[in-house]
């Protein structure tokens, strides 16, 4: 009995909650004003990704690298980027095509002075031994500058005070000095200077013969 009472006042309630249902009616605009957005009601949007600033230190290297490559195309483009000439070199050229050589004496004493001891001999051959007689031309001091038009590679060779030992020797003249020292012509023996410059080799009519005594 309970439990038929029980199904019969559910079933009692269940028409009663349909019936109220169905005479419930919803105002005229209610889903548009609920769609809507509401005066005052923040709207809240994706963020959208900003970029971020470039720096100024990008710009200058990437202005940098810009300048960098210009030059260096106009560098190798430019008819003056070949090699100069090379620092240091006391000899240069003359305009007849000569090399200016600048004599060197090894002994530091003597580089001030200018001095028959302090001389350095100028041969007549340099096939023949150096210090033989009868082989001077003349004599220079140091830093003297004479003029080479070639040079041996095949003379007799001269050891220095310093132990430096060379077999070449340069065909030089000397112009009169201001003391009224005579010009003259010879062959300077190639540790006598610090050449740093190319001397054409001697011809066959430059070279003396090899039996002058």
């Amino acid at each position: 009995m309970r439990a038929e009472r029980r199904e019969e006042t559910a079933a009692a309630l269940r028409e009663q909650l349909q019936a109220a249902d169905a005479g419930i009616e919803a105002p005229d605009g209610l889903w548009e004003r609920v769609r809507a957005p509401r005066e005052g009601t923040l709207v809240v949007e994706a963020p959208r990704p900003r970029r971020r600033p470039v720096s100024l230190a990008v710009i200058a290297v990437a202005a940098a690298a810009v300048v960098f490559v210009v030059c260096g195309t106009w560098w190798l483009v430019s008819p003056s980027s070949g090699p100069g000439p090379s620092q240091g070199s006391s000899p240069a050229r003359t305009p007849g095509g000569a090399i200016t050589l600048r004599v060197h004496n090894a002994e530091k004493p003597c580089r001030k002075l200018h001095t028959l001891e302090c001389s350095l001999r100028v041969a007549k051959n340099p096939y023949v031994p150096y210090a033989g007689a009868g082989n001077s031309a003349g004599r220079v001091w140091h830093g003297d500058e004479v003029t080479a038009s070639c040079v041996v590679t095949d003379g007799e060779m001269v050891t220095d005070e310093k132990g430096l030992s060379s077999t070449r020797w340069y065909r030089i003249e000397k112009a009169q000095d201001g003391e009224g020292g005579a010009g003259f012509e010879g062959w300077l023996p190639g540790v006598r200077t610090r050449n740093s410059t190319e001397v054409p080799v001697c011809s066959g009519a430059e070279k003396p013969p090899r039996n002058d005594s």
